[in-house]
């Protein structure tokens, strides 16, 4: 019996691994699909809708996704002039920024930080280089979004397709389990995306009256990346603020005010990450934290940074998914005779 069961388990870690390295080999497909696999459980209900309502629903998503491209444009023109802004501004502070890196390098080696090895010059190419990566990135995320919004229209128009099919080979009684599975999976994603979409919005435009106070540039860069690493958790709102604090450290200049800068936009995470979002979340999802700290890791070695805004998204649909599969019962034997 415990080798049956380890023969088991050995077959699903080498299956999730195998699984994990195709995810990360084909990431430029799958990922758009994995986003549009999350869409159709964000956006269900407004298929119902429209079909309560009689509208087609490929109208319906029509002028959704219109809408959507229109705003990621609209929210797309602001990164571009705040990019090309960046990378012109960023010369023009060159001697503030060699003064500022000099005087944060001697800290680093009076804390006993070895750093040496970086001049201040590395240290204005590193900014630099770490800011353009984090648009680019943004950039790619809101394509694939777009991409994945069309491949979303693709799946509910196949949605009912697939119920035939389990009804036919497993029979009614799983198609109702099926429809139970799909209606826990979006319940979990809608209660996750809408808690931290609320908390994130909330935050950037705290953030921002902050930023508006203390005269930062590039507020736009700014508030953007608040609002989208704030979805990777744990280490997200972390990360959001070290990068603010250092586009604000190079264009503003090294002073007693960055202290009291990070001091607030610590304090806002710390009310809006938690105090506000568990209030609000509950304990509805129940996923341990280490759980959490696993599927980070894990969707972020296979997709970088936008692995890690969809972690906790896809470990809860893997999870559910898996529960059902798990519980399914084999197809009946047909008689021969």
């Amino acid at each position: 019996m415990k080798e049956n069961r380890l023969v088991t388990y050995s077959i699903v870690f080498i299956a999730l691994v195998l699984l994990a390295i195709v995810l990360k080999t084909f990431q430029s497909v799958m990922r758009p699909l994995a986003i549009a696999a999350l869409l159709l459980f964000l956006f269900t209900p407004l298929a119902q809708f429209s079909r309560d309502r009689k509208i087609p629903v490929w109208l319906t998503f029509g002028g959704f996704f219109v809408i959507v491209f229109l705003i990621l444009s609209f929210v797309g023109s602001f990164i571009s002039v705040d990019n090309v802004n960046l990378k012109d501004a960023l010369p023009r502070f060159q001697e503030r920024i060699s003064q500022n890196s000099s005087g944060l390098i001697e800290l680093g080696a009076k804390l006993g930080y070895d750093l040496e090895d970086v001049t201040t010059d590395k240290a204005g190419k590193m900014a630099v280089t770490g800011l353009t990566m984090g648009l680019g990135a943004i950039r790619t995320l809101f394509s694939e979004i777009l991409l994945a919004m069309i491949l979303m229209m693709f799946l509910i128009q196949s949605r009912s397709g697939l119920f035939s099919w389990v009804e036919q080979r497993y029979g009614t009684d799983e198609v109702t389990r099926l429809q139970e599975t799909f209606q826990k999976i979006q319940g979990d994603i809608l209660a996750y995306v809408g808690t931290k979409t609320l908390m994130s919005l909330g935050t950037a435009i705290v953030i921002g009256i902050v930023l508006l106070l203390f005269k930062a540039k590039f507020i736009y860069v700014s508030l953007l990346i608040i609002f989208l690493l704030n979805y990777i958790p744990i280490i997200g709102s972390l990360i959001a603020v070290l990068i603010v604090l250092l586009l604000y450290v190079l264009t503003i200049g090294l002073s007693v005010k960055v202290l009291y800068l990070f001091v607030l936009l610590m304090a806002v995470q710390v009310l809006f990450g938690s105090i506000l979002e568990p209030k609000i979340a509950g304990s509805r999802l129940n996923m341990s934290p280490i759980l959490i700290i696993l599927s980070l890791y894990v969707w972020g070695w296979i997709w970088g940074v936008i692995g890690m805004l969809l972690s906790v998204p896809l470990t809860i649909l893997i999870m559910i998914v898996s529960r059902h599969v798990g519980h399914m019962k084999s197809p009946p034997v047909l008689d021969p005779d």
